[in-house]
């Protein structure tokens, strides 16, 4: 499972280990003249192994997938002297082929596809638990490249064998170190991550540094803790040379400095592969350029195996998932930074079939747009991934004004979005001491505090998220049994023909 490197240590919380006898003693001697080094870069492809529209460009040519990402790495890597290509987490939920078992885990198919296409190293985002840390690791097995991370343990047992990887390419002795999300409990549910927690990073990298810098020339942060937190890693850790992020879905054209650290991201969905050409000399960056390559699919000649499990594995889904269940006469599109025609649809369904006075769901429950015309099966469960029960619970009209507060105050940049609503309206603006409510309603009425509502969410939002999400901690529920999913379906079936509009449902007034 090695490639072109030599193995290291781990990191848990609290300890860190000393890097192996066998890396120290490596015949080490630092670059004196420029040395190229190429790194292709990819992030947060959430299983999208098949091309989608480039709806950005004029005539939204089919962009991306496996076919088109094997093809742009042999191209890029046969300009290059001297290359890595490394995927900075979150390959898994957003396609069915998450969900097909395959070599013993669930998105194995994708792993191999990686194996297939040339991946030098890997770190598990967030997302790499959705079914579990169990089916994690069987990902893991699959890998014929390192698979690490330095900041996840339970207890003393740190998730991965290895907290970094040393990698000689053509005489550059390159360090990367992985680091995954900083708040893994609550971003994913507490039973995926079978007591497995991440840690702050900064806490880790400063012996990290210390023990890789005096055997590598370059060293390389392969980070899922998104932008916002990369710069702030880049200014709080002296010795970085180069982050290659994940996590936020940033499409960054060129590289950022902060701090003398370049920053990359290649955006999200497998629509870009990133690369920066970095000049090496003398244990430092010379020079550098950075660019994304949208891998548009028109005129390429993809990897004949690579073709050939992509086509087995979309027919294989489309024989399970293709039903045809509905019509949709308006195209439909998510956003997780605002309202949305597929919240406010979704949450109406779940309002009205819970009898409920207000629903929510968060928008990252949420990947995928449905075009107009027919709607399947795979549509809706490759646009709600995620298998999350309904469960209702009540609370006053004063906690209902701290959601509505909560949900004003969230950032982007800290990767929580609004929520979506059904019941409920407000209006807000901004004012020298801070976001003010200007009123909230509940079905066209003020919100009594005195009287108590039913709330209907799922139970990511409810059970895991609520002290998050609402402001408060939610410690009286009902699990109904249904599935998010199921409701979707069960409701597309019935009308037939769906159709729906955003009604400013949360309004910022200027």
């Amino acid at each position: 499972m090695k490639k072109n490197g030599v193995d290291n240590r781990f990191v848990s919380p609290g300890i860190v280990l000393l890097v192996s006898v066998l890396i120290l003693s490596y015949n080490y001697v630092f670059a004196d003249e420029t040395t190229k080094l190429t790194i292709l870069h990819t992030n947060d492809m959430h299983g999208h192994y098949l091309p989608t529209k480039a709806t950005w460009l004029d005539k939204e040519p089919d962009i991306g997938g496996f076919e088109a990402l094997s093809y742009y790495v042999a191209r890029e890597r046969g300009d290059a002297a001297n290359s890595l290509l490394l995927d900075a987490g979150d390959f898994m939920t957003g396609s069915m082929i998450c969900d097909i078992e395959y070599m013993g885990a669930y998105g194995g198919a994708l792993v191999a596809m990686m194996n297939l296409i040339g991946y030098d190293g890997m770190i598990p985002g967030n997302h790499e638990f959705d079914i579990s840390v169990t089916n994690f690791k069987a990902l893991e097995d699959i890998a014929e490249f390192p698979v690490f991370c330095a900041n996840m343990a339970k207890g003393d047992e740190p998730l991965t064998e290895k907290a970094c990887h040393i990698y000689d390419v053509g005489g550059l002795k390159v360090g990367v170190i992985g680091l995954t999300y900083h708040q893994m409990r609550g971003m994913v549910s507490d039973p995926n991550l079978e007591g497995y927690d991440s840690i702050e990073p900064v806490s880790v990298m400063d012996s990290l540094i210390t023990e890789i810098d005096p055997v590598t020339d370059v060293i390389i942060v392969l980070s899922h803790m998104g932008l916002g937190y990369d710069r702030y890693l880049a200014q709080a850790t002296e010795g970085l040379d180069l982050i290659v992020g994940g996590h936020s879905h940033v499409e960054l054209e060129k590289p950022e400095i902060v701090n003398g650290v370049l920053i990359v991201q290649a955006g999200s969905n497998c629509q870009f592969l990133g690369r920066i050409d970095l000049d090496v000399e003398g244990d430092s960056i010379a020079d550098y350029h950075g660019r994304l390559i949208p891998m548009l699919t028109e005129n390429i000649g993809p990897d004949l195996q690579i073709s050939a499990m992509v086509s087995r594995f979309n027919s294989e889904i489309e024989s399970m998932y293709g039903e045809v269940i509905g019509k949709l006469k308006y195209r439909w599109e998510h956003a997780h930074g605002e309202e949305t025609v597929i919240g406010d649809w979704v949450t109406d369904v779940i309002k009205k079939r819970l009898y409920a006075d207000l629903a929510i769901i968060n928008s990252g429950a949420i990947r995928k747009d449905l075009d107009p015309g027919d709607i399947t099966v795979r549509d809706i469960l490759e646009m709600l991934p995620f298998d999350n029960e309904i469960v209702t619970f009540v609370c006053s009209g004063g906690q209902l004004r701290s959601i509505a507060e909560q949900n004003i105050s969230y950032s982007a940049e800290g990767y929580i979005y609004p929520l979506q609503i059904s019941g409920m309206t407000y209006t807000w603006c901004e004012t020298d001491s801070g976001n003010q409510i200007i009123d909230i309603m509940m079905d066209g009425r003020p919100i009594d505090n005195d009287r108590t509502y039913t709330v209907a969410s799922i139970d990511y939002v409810v059970i895991y998220n609520s002290l998050r999400f609402f402001g408060f901690k939610v410690r009286a529920y009902i699990k109904t049994s249904y599935k998010l999913t199921e409701l979707v379906i069960d409701e597309i079936r019935n009308a037939g023909i769906s159709e729906s509009e955003t009604v400013d449902r949360f309004k910022k007034i200027d």
